[in-house]
């Protein structure tokens, strides 16, 4: 399982609608399944069909992740024009087979459908995504 909150979701879903036509990508970063730390990474194939991270910012985070004592848990991208499930080229371009590849697709028009996937023996398997809401105190 992959461990996001609420926020973390939010901040993912925030940067593809920003970067809409375009698809969106990015790290995420942590320790023992849970994410700590989202980085958007610039899609320099500006292309709603696939991504390229920046290989300048993928550096940065990478050295930043380092630094922090994390782990890369996965990477993010959306799928603007559907399904939220990896295509061919995902597969070609899944060269971190380890990490969870979390895509990100419109359902509707404000909403967004989350899965999670790892590449096992060439096999898309799908990862559980739990995303943790903040409580919310009700007495105050």
């Amino acid at each position: 399982d992959l461990h996001i909150t609420n926020s973390q979701l939010q901040q993912m879903i925030t940067h593809v609608v920003r970067v809409l036509p375009d698809e969106g990508c990015g790290f995420l970063a942590g320790s023992s399944g849970r994410v700590l730390q989202v980085y958007p990474i610039t899609n320099v194939e500006h292309r709603s069909s696939r991504y390229r991270m920046d290989p300048e910012e993928q550096i940065h985070y990478m050295t930043a992740i380092d630094q922090a004592g994390w782990q890369m848990l996965g990477i993010f991208h959306s799928h603007p024009l559907g399904p939220p499930t990896p295509s061919e080229i995902d597969r070609e371009r899944a060269y971190y087979p380890q990490l969870v590849y979390v895509i990100l697709s419109p359902s509707g028009t404000i909403c967004w459908q989350t899965r999670g996937f790892r590449l096992k023996r060439k096999q898309w398997v799908e990862v559980p995504l739990q995303i943790e809401c903040l409580e919310v105190n009700h007495n105050s």
